[in-house]
């Protein structure tokens, strides 16, 4: 277990447009990538809409670490790695804390999100398929989200709906109250979507017509919702016809062929990379929210101090349990970026 780190950027210090560009590459192409040019001996990566983060194993400690991994990287990517603001470098048994305050939902936009939990599951699961892990990556892991699931539990996050989704549906009602609405646009049916769609049931009877690349997952979410299917080859006609576009895709920009007319009144992107930058050049007058936009109108409410509390005690008990066959760990510190 010597040697596992952790180095990433977050929604607190570093902007969206750099978390969307190191997320830009494909995990299984580069991560094999990586081990072959000895950046590191195993590799996670997690990109999510809070953070882009690379957890591994390595000889080297320190600043060291952050070197060779961007020199075992596509230039342009290992550049976009040393030039980043906001990079934090966790070693040993901060980097196990790191990972289990993440999956717990602790460094979330939203505290306590009900994705997260998922999504680093999801990771080391793709990660293990491009064979980038190893004893020290599934120990690391395993043990962060018996933490994560242990500590969620007692704080009792996960019964409501703590998520991005909820959050940008609100952001939404407010931005859009008292205006008219047409039908709204959802671009997308994983997990983001399907919590933006089932809070929008709550808050409005807006008509919602749901799109994405897989027709199966569409068609699902849509029937969830009582919603109408649109046929992904369809969706930019769509776009002309309504009032609201919410992207939760991922896969990067939208290319946008259709001519330019008056536009929805609002674009919600949620992806990062972002996908409807494209649209907001051809509708420049539509209103545009995207994850720097929700993350300042999030805030700890606090009602949720008590249940951080919870989460924090669950948390110290299983880390010192982890340490138990550690020899040491070097506390987490900022490395500091272009």
């Amino acid at each position: 277990m010597e040697g596992i780190f952790c180095i990433g950027v977050d929604h607190h210090a570093t902007p969206l447009n750099v978390r969307e560009l190191l997320a830009s590459s494909a995990v299984e192409r580069w991560i094999p990538h990586l081990i072959e040019h000895e950046g590191a001996a195993e590799i996670v990566f997690l990109s999510t809409c809070n953070r882009v983060e690379i957890y591994g194993r390595s000889e080297k400690r320190g600043p060291s670490i952050v070197a060779d991994l961007a020199q075992s990287m596509p230039e342009e990517l290992g550049k976009a790695w040393q030039e980043a603001r906001g990079v934090y470098l966790h070693e040993g048994i901060s980097c196990w804390r790191h990972l289990a305050e993440v999956a717990t939902g602790l460094r979330s936009m939203v505290v306590g999100e009900n994705e997260i939990l998922g999504q680093v599951r999801q990771a080391y699961a793709a990660s293990r398929e491009a064979g980038g892990t190893g004893k020290a990556m599934h120990a690391l892991f395993q043990s962060g989200l018996r933490a994560a699931r242990a500590a969620r539990a007692e704080a009792g996050f996960g019964k409501g709906d703590a998520s991005v989704g909820k959050l940008a549906a609100e952001a939404m009602q407010e931005i859009l109250a008292g205006k008219e609405r047409g039908p709204l646009l959802l671009l997308g049916s994983g997990l983001t979507a399907r919590s933006f769609g089932f809070a929008l049931q709550n808050l409005s009877q807006q008509p919602i017509w749901v799109s994405s690349r897989s027709m199966g997952r569409a068609m699902s979410l849509a029937s969830d919702l009582g919603a109408q299917v649109v046929p992904w080859a369809e969706w930019e006609r769509s776009v002309k016809l309504s009032s609201v576009v919410v992207s939760a895709l991922a896969g990067g920009e939208l290319s946008w062929g259709g001519s330019s007319a008056k536009g929805p009144d609002l674009l919600l992107d949620l992806g990062v990379p972002r996908t409807l930058t494209a649209l907001q050049r051809v509708f420049p007058h539509s209103m545009w929210v995207d994850l720097e936009e929700l993350a300042r109108r999030s805030e700890v409410k606090p009602e949720s101090l008590l249940a951080i509390h919870r989460a924090e005690e669950i948390l110290r008990t299983h880390e010192a349990h982890f340490a138990l066959g550690r020899t040491g760990g070097v506390e987490g510190y900022q490395v500091t970026g272009g």
